[in-house]
């Protein structure tokens, strides 16, 4: 799985634009950045990552309020640089595109920022034991996640910070 981050500021939000026929609906069709911005590239195992989304109910009235959408990410090998990566996901608001295994695109920050909400770091004594690090990404959606076109898709991979 390709999961790809930027600062939520860097996106242009007044120029994205949607798919007009798309079914689903909330297809991005074009998602611009600011000033030259660039995203970040982290890849993950097969089974390294997972994406939910949960309807959320009024309490009061039982009419949907919004979806809660999580992707769990674990980076399998800490490093110094990727250490830097991690933290700066933690304490800032961004935005996330990625792709599921089922080869669907998804937009998470379009309604409200992505927050990560949980993050743990798991090592062992013996060099077989794994060096974990996971975070849940999370965001709340008024519909159910936007996902992007393949063209769109296309424009944030090749726009990627070296």
């Amino acid at each position: 799985m390709e999961v790809y981050i930027t600062l939520r500021s860097n996106v242009d939000f007044n120029s994205i634009a949607f798919v007009e026929t798309a079914e689903p609906y909330n297809v991005i069709k074009t998602l611009p950045l600011l000033n030259e911005a660039k995203w970040n590239k982290f890849e993950f195992n097969r089974n390294a990552a997972d994406f939910t989304s949960e309807a959320q109910f009024d309490g009061t009235t039982n009419e949907l309020a919004y979806f809660q959408n999580t992707l769990n990410i674990a980076f399998r090998k800490m490093d110094a640089a990727l250490r830097l990566s991690v933290m700066a996901l933690l304490s800032n608001e961004v935005v996330v595109a990625f792709e599921d295994n089922n080869g669907v695109k998804y937009f998470l920050g379009y309604d409200e920022y992505v927050a990560s909400n949980s993050a743990s770091h798991a090592t062992g004594a013996n060099k077989t034991d794994s060096n974990v690090v996971s975070i849940a990404l999370t965001d709340s959606s008024d519909s159910l996640p936007y996902q992007i076109s393949d063209e769109c898709w296309a424009t944030i991979t090749a726009n990627v910070a070296q």
